[in-house]
Parts: structure tokens; sequence; C-alpha cells
């Protein structure tokens, strides 16, 4: 294990938090932590993370491996500051334009959409960097800043459902855990399919359909027989993220039919205050508040106050035309 700093923390914990200096001695030709993990990060996307060694990134950088050593002490160090540095690059700009699909009312509901971006984003992160899922996981990365921050807007994310804290947590590690899997699982298969002709794939599927027979798996040939438990194609799934949207599809969705119809948790709702129409939008979409009696009689008048408006107006504009044409006369 990593000899924790001084703080308390896990040294690469330290580092990511800026409370770990650059060494005072030793070469200064632009070696720093941040460069080390550049170039760490350049080698992996190249050729795996099997291909980051120390002398490997010190020899990228024209230095030797002892004045790495200076700097980053253990490979263990490394590994969770190149995936805290992948993560800030994702994260930094994120993609609007991911939505989920319209529910049952036309509206989409605030807190799936954002729950579904910070999913899209973290698959796009691991299919961006396929070495990441080869980093073990550790408590260490669940301190870092940035790991931290995806904790947080998914809280964020969540802070008008009405489930437990711990509940949160639980919806949190799912839909991470789901992700990672599902691209681990696409880059494998990606992988596999790569060193198959097409012809070795074809014939795996004739051997399996003379395996999988209706008399003793009779429930799963028809799923065979149909394409959908092994895939005829001649070109490798890279791109198919089919199993990724229906998966976290299915966990979103079960998410919001857990929630739905419980009562309000006191530390679900952090402000209960309603200064913006994002959280007026966000508030409507809670099942309790929309089916509310006051607040649909608040909404009904509302409606009609709306609907005289546009008619005064429209009365307006019609007196100021007929104005300006007798003005013309």
């Amino acid at each position: 294990m990593t000899e924790a700093a001084d703080e308390g923390l896990p040294r690469a914990v330290a580092i990511a938090w800026g409370m770990v200096a650059d060494p005072q001695r030793g070469p200064k030709r632009e070696l720093s932590h941040e460069r080390i993990v550049e170039a760490a990060i350049e080698i992996a996307d190249a050729d795996g993370l099997g291909a980051v060694t120390m002398s490997k990134v010190a020899s990228s950088l024209g230095f030797t491996t002892m004045a790495l050593y200076r700097y980053v002490t253990a490979k263990e160090d490394l590994l969770h500051l190149m995936q805290e540095a992948v993560t800030a690059d994702r994260l930094t700009a994120p993609e609007t334009d991911l939505m989920p699909p319209a529910d049952d009312d036309g509206e989409r509901s605030g807190w799936q959409r954002e729950l579904r971006l910070i999913a899209d984003q973290l698959y796009a992160m691991y299919r961006e960097h396929p070495w990441l899922t080869d980093i073990p996981v550790s408590s260490a990365q669940l301190l870092t800043p940035n790991n931290l921050l995806v904790a947080d807007q998914a809280i964020r994310a969540m802070r008008t459902l009405p489930i437990t804290d711990h509940e949160k947590v639980g919806v949190l590690l799912l839909i991470s855990t789901f992700v990672r899997s599902a691209a681990e699982l696409a880059r494998d298969m990606a992988d596999e399919y790569q060193q198959l002709s097409a012809t070795a794939v074809a014939r795996r599927v004739e051997i399996v359909k003379e395996l999988v027979s209706p008399e003793r798996f009779p429930y799963l040939r028809p799923l065979v027989d149909s394409g959908a438990y092994i895939v005829e194609m001649e070109d490798p799934p890279d791109d198919d993220t089919s199993d990724y949207e229906f998966g976290i599809h299915v966990i979103i969705a079960g998410v919001a039919q857990y929630a739905d119809g419980r009562e309000p948790v006191a530390s679900a709702v952090a402000d209960p205050g309603i200064r913006t129409e994002d959280q007026l939008a966000e508030a409507m979409g809670l099942d309790h508040v929309r089916k509310d009696a006051k607040v649909r009689d608040a909404v009904k008048k509302r409606r009609e106050a709306e609907t005289k408006l546009r008619e005064a107006r429209k009365r307006e504009r019609e007196l100021i035309k007929a104005a300006l044409e007798r003005g013309a006369k």
C-alpha cells in the first residue's frame, strides 16, 4: 500500500488536492505532477495500462526513473492521479444535450435527466479511456476532488427525491458500478471480435445453435435463433451502446418507480424555497406536489389567468392596429 501523507490521506489523494508541493530539489526542466500524469495518460491511451511503467513515463519526459520518484513515489499513486485527471477532462465540459425520453406526462423529470447526464458522461469517459476499468477500485478514489464532484452532482440531482440519504448513496453506487461494468464489457467484447475473422464468428454461431437445443434449453433457444443472445456480425460491436442504453434506462426508471408515492424525507429537500423557474419545475416533478389539491387548484387558476392575459394582449394588439389605420387616413 502507498504510504499515507502527513495529513492522514493517501499520498495520491493529497497530491490531487494540491497538498503535496513539487520537490524543491532535483530536475527543474518543467517536470511536475501534472506533466507526469499527462505523459502516463498518453502512454495508456496508445498502448493500454500495462504499458505504463515509471521508467517508460520518465523516458517519455526525458528524465530518469529516480527523478520521477521524487514526485510520485509509487505506481499505485500514479494510476489514481491518471483516473482523477481524465475525470476532470470529461466532467468540466459536459454535453448538455443528452436527454432521457419524456415521461408519461410529456415532461422531462429534472432529476432523471441529471442522473442520466452524469451516467452518460462517465460511460463516455470509460469508452474514451478503456484502460480505466483496469485500475482496481479503492477507497482512495472516493476522496479525490473530481470523484467527489461526481458524487456531489449525483446527490444534487437526487436532492428532491423522497428517499433516505443511504438510499441516495446506494443509487450512486448502483449507477457507477453499472456504468463501469458496461464499459468494460463493451471493451472486452470489441477486443475479442477484433481477433476473430468473419468466418470464425459465423462458425461460432453455428456451433452455439447446435449445442443450445430446444429440448435442453427451451426458453433460451428462441433467443439464439433471433440473434438476441449471440450476435451474427462481421464487424466488432465497438460502437454499440444498446446494452448500456437499456441498462441505465431500467435503473433510473426503477429508482423512479421505487420513489413514486413515498412520503417526503426531511433530508431529501435541501432548500424548500422556490427561487427560480428550474426549482419550480423540479418541485412540480414530484408526485406528491403535483397531486396536492391546493397546488392543482393554483395551477388551474394560473392557467385561467394566462388565458385571460393572452386574450387581453390580443385585444390590445387589435386596438393598436385599428388606431394606426385610423391615423393613416
